[in-house]
């Protein structure tokens, strides 16, 4: 009995192991520029076992996309709590060079949304995961429409803020910024 425990639980941390390293890899390259080897190099294990354990690299990516997009920190305390909640979220102090480094569903997503495997798998989670709940939370006239530019507006603007973090340059009036963004989240989540 002990054995198989043992077994259990070293398979359990193999998977875990696996499923790290392939999410680091692929938001650091495109899901069509990381390779089963480099994945099982990174988890250090044979890339036999990546397979043994996930079937293909597709199926490791659609796994590591279906848990990436959770949209439960934004409605935890409902939609109208959403805006303040997504613009303070939104304007907190970002890592860069974490950001870089590691695993991030945005860089998940930029990565590679342009795969011709991976960016219907993006867009199913994110639809499902991120703008599904999105429009259910708004609810009323045009759910579906502002839902979609809610959710296009926190993804564009953590887009530009990682790149204005990086420009020491552009240094926006954040409590202003911040106000701004909140409203614009507000307007979208609302029915007038």
């Amino acid at each position: 009995m002990q054995t198989s425990q043992k077994t259990t639980r070293d398979s359990e941390a193999s998977r875990l192991r696996i499923l790290e390293a392939a999410k680091i890899r692929f938001s650091q390259n495109s899901y069509d520029g990381v390779g089963v080897r480099e994945i099982a190099s990174d988890a250090k294990l044979d890339p036999a076992m990546v397979l043994r354990y996930f079937g293909s690299k597709e199926s490791l990516f659609r796994e590591i996309a279906s848990q990436a997009f959770d949209v439960e920190a934004l409605l935890h305390e409902g939609i109208d709590a959403l805006p303040e909640r997504a613009a303070n979220l939104l304007m907190g102090e970002v890592d860069e060079e974490a950001w870089r480094s590691g695993y991030d569903p945005l860089r998940l997503l930029l990565a590679s949304i342009g795969s011709v495997t991976a960016g219907p798998i993006l867009s199913e989670y994110l639809h499902r995961d991120f703008i599904a709940p999105l429009v259910k939370a708004i609810g009323g006239r045009e759910a579906r429409e502002r839902g979609a530019l809610l959710a296009a507006q926190i993804v564009g603007f953590a887009v530009i803020r990682i790149v204005e973090d990086s420009n020491e340059n552009a240094v926006p009036r954040r409590k202003r910024l911040k106000q701004l963004l909140a409203e614009v989240f507000d307007k979208l989540s609302r029915v007038d």
